[in-house]
């Protein structure tokens, strides 16, 4: 049996030392973009009118006629808006089981709505509890802050700012470290296949900087590559855009027609193609880390199953 070593370089590259079919992550992220486009497109169909309004300028010089096409659409834009945010859960969850089944048990790459899902499911509603619970800790903290500048007044502006300061950050880096605690939920639910959330507790035990460590060199990394694709989009937007710019005209008409153009139209595609493409391979690599503290938990012994990783 390989001995699995909890490191911040292990747990970066663990998404590319699972065991299982070759081309994951690229499935992934491909899969990724297309639901999202889908996803995207029936929206933006539902919420056309919306749109086709934003872009005449005859319609944004009148708030009035604005305020009409808005409640003539009103219905469109409900249903547009509750279709993304149905879509968005299950695509969550199909996403976020498949992945987790890549890391904990080799598997290649499958979307489907299943007991996995299900349970994925659950474990996400306990997310949004403890966020909940995160948040309103925070305002019944910040209570204390605003109780001392009431009764200190004026005159103790300065003591108050500086508690608020130490109150909000200190709690901040707990909240934080409550979360990594949680982490691996999704991952130990997909392992032992039933709800698992507080266990994740025990499971990270010792491994919280490591886990932030990683998080961290993939959140810098990752910043990297988009602040480059935003660069090389800029470019090529503002040189689709110069002829207007020169022009100097400040038609709206005129405005909007140089957005249409498909010197910018072509890029952005591009661009909004690259960027879900990169999102969706960012979620997966995201999740190795608490998958590798799940996968290196001394209490599973499912050897075969640990025998995938770093072969």
């Amino acid at each position: 049996m390989n001995t699995l070593e909890f490191s911040v370089g292990n747990a970066m590259g663990h998404f590319n030392k699972t065991g299982g079919p070759k081309g994951f992550l690229w499935k992934f992220a491909l899969a990724y973009a297309l639901c999202a486009i889908v996803v995207q497109g029936l929206s933006m169909y539902l919420m056309a009118p919306i749109y086709a309004a934003a872009f005449n300028p005859l319609v944004m010089e009148d708030p009035d006629l604005m305020d009409q096409v808005m409640l003539e659409n009103m219905g469109r834009v409900a249903i547009g808006y509750l279709v993304a945010f149905v879509a968005g859960i299950l695509l969550w969850m199909m996403f976020e089981a498949s992945s987790q089944r890549r890391y904990m048990w080799a598997e290649g790459f499958s979307l489907k709505l299943g007991a996995d899902e299900g349970r994925l499911l659950v474990v996400g509603l306990f997310w949004i509890g403890l966020i909940l619970a995160l948040y309103i800790a925070m305002f019944l903290l910040m209570l204390i802050p605003i109780s001392l500048g009431l009764a200190l007044g004026t005159d103790g502006a300065v003591i108050t700012a500086l508690v608020t300061f130490v109150i909000f950050v200190a709690y901040i880096v707990l909240a934080i470290w409550i979360m990594v605690r949680f982490s691996p939920a999704a991952a130990l639910t997909i392992r032992d296949r039933k709800i698992q959330f507080g266990s994740a507790w025990r499971v990270t035990k010792g491994k919280v900087w490591t886990l932030i460590g990683s998080w961290l060199v993939l959140g810098l990394i990752m910043m990297v590559v988009m602040m480059v694709l935003y660069m090389v989009f800029a470019v090529t937007a503002v040189m689709s855009l110069m002829p207007v710019m020169q022009s100097g005209s400040d038609d709206p008409a005129e405005v909007i027609a140089a957005f249409a153009t498909p010197g910018f139209i072509i890029p952005a595609i591009i661009f909004g193609l690259v960027y879900v493409g990169l999102a969706g391979a960012m979620m997966h690599v995201f999740g190795g880390p608490a998958a590798l503290a799940a996968k290196t938990d001394p209490n599973w012994t499912d050897t075969d199953a640990i025998n995938e990783t770093f072969v």
